[in-house]
């Protein structure tokens, strides 16, 4: 790689510690299925109104984050991301130290507004700091990181219940830890000579918006289809991924008789070979040249996994059924995200178009709260995890119309475009 194609270590620093703040809420959120118990037992509730909790968090999330990308974005880094980190933390902290409902209320709604922020400014960084031919590695390991939170959640959540007394003292360490990310973070920016973007990004300045054109900006992304097919399609997987995280802990040891920790154990399956899909997936992708093979075929299959999840007694293959799901939905997470770098928009339009699809992402987390979480109260939490599993059909059938944009493609049409411009 050329030298001014490197992705600066000032960059470098300024994504870890975001994806540390990421890994830090993804605890809470996929942990949440493993603290219900103890938040149940303290207040009183049962598990749909568990759900209403994280499901309204999440259409509050639904409803802001557009407009908050779109006006975040228009800020400096070095204020927008810090006061995101912020904001989720204060959530946490929140949520931590509640004396009633209304306050685990108020710490999902802010989690909810301002942790799904993250990613979408990191875009600004990305699109300025990170080469086009290593965009797809940065975005696995972003997609790495969240697993890395998910495991954490799952496999060692009993251990981590234990060593800070409770459900209160892990929202609480994970404030802390954000706020740890954030003093991190403000020392790198204060080094401002280290953050040097140079000509390492992908968006080429050619088809930069002129400052203040937001309009414009919103315009390029509303009108592109491989946005709307993404975000449309994203909530298929999302629906019963969340579900699983949210109500199999309990699903395991109220029907099938285990205790939570091997409950854990094994739901930790899925965020362990999601980050092996995050890390595999590029350079599969790369190696075979295609990228739709490695989306679609997931919507097909991702429904027979989690199926067998609530059929299957035996540990050993729950936790082999749980593997597979894992690595199949974030097989495809890399990619999908790397598109939106791919189809020609501006940096600014590339950040919206990202905040458009974790729009509908985090509308799939709303549904699986409130409308898994209602239906556990029809037809008890196997029969709602048994039709939420139906869900990633709708995402298989709507990636089949996404263009390809893997590696030979895009070959092809870039030597295309240089034929072309030669007047052959």
């Amino acid at each position: 790689m050329p030298e001014n194609s490197k992705i600066n270590s000032g960059v470098w620093c300024i994504l870890i510690c975001a994806w540390v703040t990421m890994a830090a809420s993804q605890i809470i959120i996929f942990g949440y299925g493993m603290m219900m118990p103890g938040i149940m037992a303290e207040f009183g509730v049962d598990p749909a109104t568990m759900g209403k909790i994280g499901g309204t968090g999440a259409w509050i999330g639904v409803i802001t984050l557009f407009p908050a990308s779109i006006i975040f974005s228009k800020l400096n880094p070095k204020i927008s991301v810090p006061l995101v980190i912020l904001g989720t933390a204060a959530g946490q902290f929140i949520s931590g130290r509640a004396a009633g409902i209304s306050m685990l209320y108020i710490g999902a709604i802010l989690v909810a507004i301002f942790s799904q922020l993250i990613a979408t400014l990191l875009v600004g960084a990305k699109v300025r700091g990170v080469p086009p031919d290593s965009m797809t590695q940065v975005n696995g390991l972003e997609n790495f990181m969240g697993p890395i939170g998910q495991i954490i959640a799952t496999l060692a959540m009993t251990q981590l219940l234990t060593l800070v007394n409770g459900w209160r003292g892990v929202y609480t360490l994970m404030s802390i830890i954000m706020l740890i990310a954030l003093v991190i973070y403000f020392i790198v920016w204060g080094n401002g000579k280290r953050i040097n973007y140079g000509q390492a990004g992908s968006a080429p300045e050619a088809a930069e918006v002129p400052a203040g054109s937001t309009l414009s900006a919103v315009k390029e992304a509303m009108s592109n289809k491989v946005v709307w097919l993404t975000g449309l399609a994203w909530p298929g997987t999302i629906i019963i991924w969340t579900a699983m995280f949210y109500f199999y802990p309990t699903y395991a040891t109220t029907i099938l008789g285990l205790d939570l920790k091997t409950a854990g154990a094994i739901l930790a399956m899925i965020p362990v070979f999601s980050a092996v899909a995050s890390l595999t997936s590029p350079m599969l992708a790369k190696k075979i040249g295609y990228d739709k093979p490695l989306i679609c075929i997931w919507g097909i299959i991702l429904p027979v996994f989690y199926y067998m999840m609530t059929v299957v007694h035996s540990v050993p293959l729950l936790c082999l059924f749980s593997a597979l799901a894992g690595y199949g939905c974030n097989c495809f997470v890399p990619l999908l995200f790397t598109n939106v770098y791919k189809v020609g928009l501006s940096r600014q339009a590339v950040t919206i178009a990202t905040g458009t699809i974790f729009v509908f992402i985090i509308m799939g987390t709303a549904i699986a709260g409130t409308a898994v979480g209602a239906l556990t109260g029809i037809f008890g939490i196997k029969g709602a995890l048994n039709i939420a599993c139906l869900a990633p059909l709708w995402f298989g059938v709507l990636t089949l119309f996404l263009p390809e944009l893997g590696y030979k493609k895009m070959a092809a049409l870039k030597a295309a475009a240089e034929k072309a411009a030669a007047g052959l």
